[in-house]
Formats: structure tokens, C-alpha cells, sequence
């Protein structure tokens, strides 16, 4: 990837990378990561491994892991690409390892045929990434709809080499992790168990744990306690609160226990945090003006996906 071209949504420690683009002029280039290529407006060229892919605008193109490629756009162009992160993938064993897209142009029309939990999940995937109220509740949304569609694309995958494989009813578990981490979102200061989240959602306290386990990609345990973390951070960069009143208000039981989390994700202790954070919090508020035409951009193409065709 061109050195200028920066991970918009960086800030989210997400398992995948984001890329706006515009008019690029990459020259070859190879990552061990898979690539998916959405091209939005204009003409976009793929190279991979020699051969050439011209797409128009609501093409896709995945690119795979160590895969030789070029891409060339036109100075209209408004491309978004997504990288999957190659230790996520292995950690949720997920990895497109041994398994390769052949590299062929897709149309939105295709994908709502054949495979339409793609462009749902792309589509649903966008508006959080967009969303204009980020939060440590939207993060994980993010993640959870990030490995369906990966889960999503293997199916494909597997679909294009004519094997048979399991579906997911999509629509019910997008709607049970909703359901999910809405709940704990708004309980989780509180004493909360798995007991009581499985009786709210009307699943078995095992499925529920592997549910979360398996789409959020950490255990309710330590989800919950990174909801209280998040919160406490939350408090300590937009309140003057005392350390003492943030803790209890997140729902930890002693200060100690707050400074020891803190100190393992950060190195520091909750005042240096703040202190730390608030002389950085008004630059990192600042949007790059460059992105709004890309934002826009998107905002069309959602609303065209979510059109009845698709």
C-alpha cells in the first residue's frame, strides 16, 4: 500500500484495515493480507499475477494474500478496501490460508443473487464504521459484523469451488448480537452474568458464551470488563470526575484494580491517562476534510445497496 494511504478508522484497533483512495497509481506490490476492493465512482485496473481487470463503478475484487498486484484508477475514482488482518484470521481460525479467490470482477448485482449476505453485511459494516457517535459499544458491533462476513466470504469462497458447505441464518444472528451487546451495554456497570444476558436473548448459557466468543472474538468475562475499562477511559478524558467516583462509576471495585488494567493496555496509571489524553484529545477530534467527499460517496452507494435489487 502507498505510504500516503493511511488506515481511516485506525483509531478503532480493529481486525481489518480501511482504505479511502482516490486517482492512485500503485506500483506492484504484495502483503499477506487478503484485500477486498470496492470500487464506488470511476474506472479502477487490476494487475494480479500478470492478468487484467478493468472495473466500473459497484465492482468488487478480492486480492489474495502474497498475491502479486497493480492498481490504477482513474483521477475520478472513489475506491474503499478493506485488509483482513492475517493474526485475527488465524486467531479465530479464519484464515483464507490454502484456499484462494479466483481473481474475477463481481457486480453488486451478482452478489445479491448468489451470495446477498455479502452486500448486507458490507453495507451494515459501513454505517457503523461512519457512524457519527463512536463508541466502545459500536467497536464491537463492528467486530462481530466483521467476522460474518468473513465467515460470509469463505462461504463464497468455497460456493465458487463448487463445494457444499453450512449457512448461517445471517439475518437472526445480526439480531442476537444487537440484542447482545445492547444489553450489556446498558447493564454493565452492574453485577452481570451469563445466567441472567441468556434468559434476556432466549439461548443456553453455553451458546450464548460461544456466541460471543466466537463473533466478538473475546470471552463475556473479559468483553464486560472492557466495557467497564472503555467507559472508565471514556470518563477520565471527558469528565473532571475523581479517579475514585470514575471507578464506581464504571463498576469496578477499587481503584487499584482500574490502575492495573490502564497500566496493562496503556503503561501508565488512570491520572497520567488524562492528563496524557486530554493534550492530545482536540487533534485526534480533528476529521481530515479530505474524507468528506469519501463519506458522502459512501453514504450513496449504501443507499443504493439497500435498494429492493439488492
Amino acid at each position: 500500500m502507498n505510504q500516503k494511504c493511511k488506515d481511516v478508522f485506525e483509531a478503532y484497533e480493529l481486525p481489518f484495515e480501511t482504505y479511502f483512495q482516490k486517482g492512485i497509481e500503485h506500483i506492484t506490490q504484495i502483503h499477506d493480507e487478503t484485500e477486498l476492493i470496492w470500487v464506488m465512482r470511476g474506472t479502477t485496473t487490476i494487475v494480479c499475477d500478470g492478468e487484467s481487470y478493468d472495473m466500473i463503478p459497484q465492482t468488487l475484487f478480492m486480492v489474495n494474500a502474497y498475491q502479486t498486484h497493480t492498481i490504477s484508477s482513474s483521477d475520478d475514482s472513489i475506491i474503499i478496501s478493506f485488509r483482513f488482518k492475517k493474526e485475527h484470521l488465524q486467531m479465530n481460525n479464519q484464515s483464507f490460508e490454502g484456499m484462494h479467490f479466483i481473481n474475477r470482477i463481481y457486480t453488486l448485482e451478482e452478489l445479491a443473487v448468489k451470495y446477498k449476505e455479502v452486500p448486507m453485511l458490507i453495507s451494515q459494516l459501513l454505517k457503523l464504521l461512519i457512524s457519527t457517535n463512536p463508541s466502545s459499544l459500536l467497536r464491537y458491533k463492528i467486530i462481530g459484523y466483521y467476522n460474518m462476513l468473513i465467515y460470509e466470504l469463505y462461504t463464497m469462497l468455497l460456493k465458487e469451488k463448487y463445494l457444499d458447505v453450512k449457512k448461517r441464518d445471517i439475518p437472526i444472528y445480526l439480531n442476537r448480537l444487537n440484542v447482545i451487546t445492547e444489553y450489556i451495554s446498558q447493564n454493565f456497570i452492574r453485577k452481570l452474568s451469563l445466567d441472567e444476558i441468556s434468559d434476556h436473548v432466549g439461548i443456553s448459557r453455553y451458546r450464548l458464551s460461544h456466541f460471543v466468543k466466537e463473533y466478538v472474538g473475546i470471552s463475556f468475562r473479559d468483553y464486560l470488563f472492557n466495557m467497564r475499562l472503555e467507559y472508565a477511559l471514556r470518563l477520565l478524558r471527558d469528565s473532571n470526575l475523581s479517579i475514585s467516583d470514575v471507578t464506581k462509576m464504571s463498576g469496578f471495585s477499587d481503584i487499584k484494580y482500574l490502575n492495573k488494567l490502564i497500566r496493562e493496555r496503556f503503561k501508565t496509571t488512570a491520572l497520567k491517562y488524562r492528563k496524557r489524553i486530554k493534550e492530545q484529545i482536540r487533534h485526534c477530534k480533528e476529521e481530515p476534510s479530505n474524507l468528506q467527499e469519501f463519506f458522502l460517496e459512501l453514504k450513496q452507494c449504501l443507499t443504493r445497496l439497500e435498494e429492493p435489487q439488492y
